[in-house]
């Protein structure tokens, strides 16, 4: 029972950091997504969210889901100056699940490093964004930080940079602000031996027809690294270049799934995220193909609705902590006038579930291979909630592998 409580209590406080990092309004997570975040029952997780409800700090609506509330003006008195350990958010108020992550992983690493936090959104990174700068500086914040903003906003991100009073950490490297990017030339080597690792486990399971799935988007950086990856690494072993690269929307889909129909049986799809290997999956199950029978697929990202498709998705989980900690590390060091980026990238973890159809013949000599291509290999296994089972910490979660 003592266990049962101290681990109900660790999640309550997670979630209580979560809600006071996030702005106003942000939704929350459904409890079993919570629930494998924080590998534990969701009934543990509806347990703690109970008592924030009962605090004021989130609210329930049924059929909509949970918020965080909206936020008092804080009581303390006016700040004469920034306080060292106190960074802003500036949060895109139209994120993806990778951007949510990363404000998990903020928050978790806030709460172990004591770094206060401060949060709003933003429409913009224009005359809204710099407004909700200087509301932050009011507030002692000593830097910003941008969890994430979408690749066609570059140019704006670059002159926010410039005109803002307090200097911002970086999520992505943009030319000529190399010293705000918590990556400086290690920025984007994990895309590239991510591609690369997935693509030599392809081999291995004997696939000499490997694609690559992705946005039509020509000016997105990551997707530009990982083609190159991708390009690379197929010419390298001598296989043909399959790219499908699609704009948003089925029927693009549906026509690429109809042209990649021919390759069943010895199709493998490195995906550039979970969200088109999703949509991939939709397309096939539209023609009557399923994986891992007809053909094998990865995502990227980890995202909750790879836990629940069918069947569910392999995917490549980003090292959120990693990213979060850099991000904070960053931004405190540029507040002193000082820059401190990472030098050593995370192994990234190949969260092995249904589709990517070599479940069963991974074996040591596999898993060492892809460990040296800083590919952690991780069997899941299948998504349960019916019982209320203990689990080792956070750290010890993130370094356990097969």
């Amino acid at each position: 029972m003592k266990l049962k409580q101290l681990k109900h209590k660790r999640v309550e406080l997670e979630l209580r950091q979560l809600a006071a990092t996030l702005p106003a309004g942000a939704k929350l997570p459904a409890e079993r997504d919570l629930a494998i975040e924080y590998q534990c029952n969701f009934l543990t997780v509806r347990k703690a969210l109970k008592q924030l409800v009962n605090d004021g700090l989130i609210t329930r609506r049924i059929g909509s889901g949970t918020f965080i509330s909206h936020k008092d003006e804080p009581v303390e008195p006016p700040v004469s100056g920034p306080r060292a350990n106190r960074v802003g958010l500036l949060v895109f108020e139209k994120g993806n699940a990778y951007a949510f992550g990363v404000l998990q992983a903020i928050a978790h690493v806030s709460l172990t490093q004591s770094i206060e936090l401060r949060s709003c959104w933003v429409r913009d990174f224009a005359d809204d964004g710099l407004r909700q700068a200087e509301m932050l500086v009011k507030e002692g914040c000593a830097a910003l930080t941008l969890p994430w903003f979408p690749h066609t906003m570059t140019e704006e991100v670059r002159s926010f940079v410039h005109r803002c009073p307090v200097p911002v950490s970086l999520p992505m490297l943009i030319p000529g602000l190399e010293r705000y990017c918590f990556e400086k030339s290690l920025f984007g080597a994990t895309l590239l031996t991510g591609t690369e690792a997935l693509g030599q486990y392809f081999i291995k399971l004997g696939h000499s027809r490997i694609a690559f799935l992705g946005p039509d988007a020509p000016g997105d950086l990551i997707l530009q690294q990982k083609l190159g990856s991708y390009t690379c690494f197929a010419s390298r072993e001598n296989l043909p270049t399959l790219c499908g690269l699609v704009p948003a929307g089925s029927q693009a889909m549906d026509q690429l799934a109809a042209r990649w129909k021919a390759f069943r049986g010895d199709l493998a799809i490195i995906s550039y995220d979970d969200e088109h290997a999703l949509r991939f999956l939709t397309a096939m199950h539209k023609l009557g193909l399923s994986a891992p029978a007809d053909f094998s697929l990865v995502g990227y990202n980890n995202t909750d609705a790879s836990h629940y498709s069918d069947p569910p998705l392999s995917t490549v989980a980003q090292n959120y902590d990693y990213i979060g900690q850099w991000l904070l590390k960053s931004a405190l060091a540029l507040s002193r006038g000082e820059i401190s980026q990472s030098t050593e990238t995370p192994a990234l973890k190949f969260l092995v579930r249904q589709t990517c159809g070599g479940r069963e013949r991974i074996d040591a000599t596999l898993i060492e291979a892809l460990h040296a291509l800083k590919l952690e290999v991780i069997k899941e296994a299948p998504v349960s909630t019916e019982a209320e089972t203990e689990s080792p910490p956070r750290d010890t979660l993130a370094a356990a592998s097969v």
